[in-house]
């Protein structure tokens, strides 16, 4: 199975991002627009695993929270990579010190138990649709787009597996670890 390890968010936050999606598809010729139940923020994109490679990814979890403090995100602008066959519309979130810390030791500890990951550039984003086409090229999403910067609660990672349903990705939470205030 295919897996990553996200912050998989809040229903109220997931819904703030549905609203926002909508907004934007007025907007569009077409894309596939990502499902509220299905908005996270990948931190460690893995790949294919076998059973006993969830188990070692669980402890990795499990000793990464350890250090790490519940924290917030705050959005940031909207923006499109364009691949070669699609683009991909997403929304930022504000650079944030525990998340980078999080990352590190993520990356540290993965390293360190020999899980091989995807170690590319980490631009923290939340994808919003793909095969995204704006109606006009000179649209400027974040002037013609108006939302709230809010702030995102995080206090949980999850490992997460790729499913495919109904011809679309789904991420479906396998195991989840709450972050631990130490100055409680």
């Amino acid at each position: 199975m295919r897996v990553y390890i996200a912050i998989d968010f809040e229903n109220q936050v997931k819904d703030y991002f549905d609203k926002i999606t909508c907004s934007i598809k007025k907007h569009c010729t077409e894309g596939s627009f990502t499902k509220k139940n299905n908005f996270h923020m990948t931190i460690r994109f893995i790949g294919e695993v076998d059973e006993v490679q969830v188990d070692k990814l669980k402890r990795v979890l499990d000793k990464v929270v350890v250090n790490i403090n519940p924290f917030e995100l705050r959005l940031g602008d909207l923006g499109i990579f364009s691949r070669k066959k699609t683009n991909i519309l997403w929304i930022g979130l504000e650079e944030n010190p525990v998340l980078s810390q999080l990352h590190k030791e993520l990356s540290t500890v993965l390293k360190e138990e020999k899980i091989r990951f995807y170690d590319k550039l980490f631009m923290p984003h939340v994808t919003l649709g793909r095969r995204v086409e704006l109606a006009s090229n000179s649209i400027e999403l974040n002037t013609l787009i108006q939302y709230e910067r809010i702030y995102i609660p995080v206090r949980s990672i999850t490992l997460m597996a790729s499913k495919e349903e109904e011809g679309k990705l789904n991420g479906v939470p396998i195991y989840k670890v709450n972050l631990m205030d130490s100055n409680k």
